[in-house]
Order: C-alpha cells, then structure tokens, then sequence
C-alpha cells in the first residue's frame, strides 16, 4: 500500500476528515483499483460531511467483481442512505471545529484561589488480631493425611 494511504488511515483515526480526504484521494489515484482505499474514502467523505460523494462512490463498489467487497459496500451505502433521525437541540453537543489556528496562550502565575486545606488525618488506632492458628493447623492435618495415604500404597 501507499504512504498516503497510511497517512489517510492516520488522519481518520485522530478525527482528521479534511486530511483524510485528500491523503486517500491521492492514492486512489495512484491505486485506482485497489477496493480498500475507496471504502476508506466513503468512509472520509461521511466523516467530511461530503455526504454525495460517499454515496456515489459506494454505490460504485456495489458491483465490484469481489463478493466480500460488494457486500461490505452494500451494507455501508444501506447506513449511508438510512434517513436522518431528528434530533432536538437539547440532547446534543455542539462541538467547535478543530482549526489549525494556534491555541491561546496561558500565563502560569499563583492561583488566585487558594486550595482547601487537606483533612486532618485520623488518629491511627492498632487492632490486634487474635490469631486462631486454622492455616498452622492445617498444614499439619494435610501433611499428616498424605503421610498416612503414602503409607497404605
């Protein structure tokens, strides 16, 4: 496989679509053939937002002559084209796009609000623990039962 198609398989595992498209679409071109890289791009082109594409090109690995891929391809375009489900505002988050604009600068400085005070810690108290000899005791019931079983065999 191409570089660029490792590339494009990076980009989307850290949620970069945009650089996912264009990393696959170069070795598509490079790979025209090749049916992994275009069900990697459908799959970048739904991440994208660019919805048509992933359809087209899906519906295009549909008669692919490999049943697996036909297969694979039929069940993503069934997802692909499955209709939106609505949602109400309230149940969603709205995430900012990740730009590549730089992140603003923070001052490292005193806190201006002090910590809280850690709890005292509780007074240690030592509990004795009466031991009752049971694991002494049978080691010495085991030991003895097996040097009675050796002696009968």
């Amino acid at each position: 496989m191409s570089d660029r198609y490792h590339e494009g398989l990076r980009a989307m595992e850290s949620g970069r679509y945009r650089e996912a498209v264009a990393a696959l679409e170069s070795a598509r071109v490079s790979r025209p053939h090749d049916p992994q890289v275009k069900l990697w791009l459908v799959m970048a082109y739904e991440a994208n937002q660019q919805r048509q594409l992933a359809r087209d090109l899906c519906r295009e690995l549909t008669s692919h002559p490999d049943p697996q891929i036909r297969q694979q391809s039929q069940r993503v375009l069934y997802i692909l084209e499955a209709p939106q489900l609505r949602r109400r505002a309230e149940w969603l988050n709205e995430i900012p796009p990740i730009t590549d604009d730089a992140l603003p600068s923070f001052t490292l400085g005193r806190p201006k609000v002090q910590p809280l005070p850690l709890p005292p810690e509780p007074p240690k108290t030592f509990t004795t623990v009466q031991n009752n000899y049971f694991i002494p005791i049978a080691l010495v019931g085991i030991s003895l039962g097996l040097l009675v079983w050796a002696g009968w065999g």
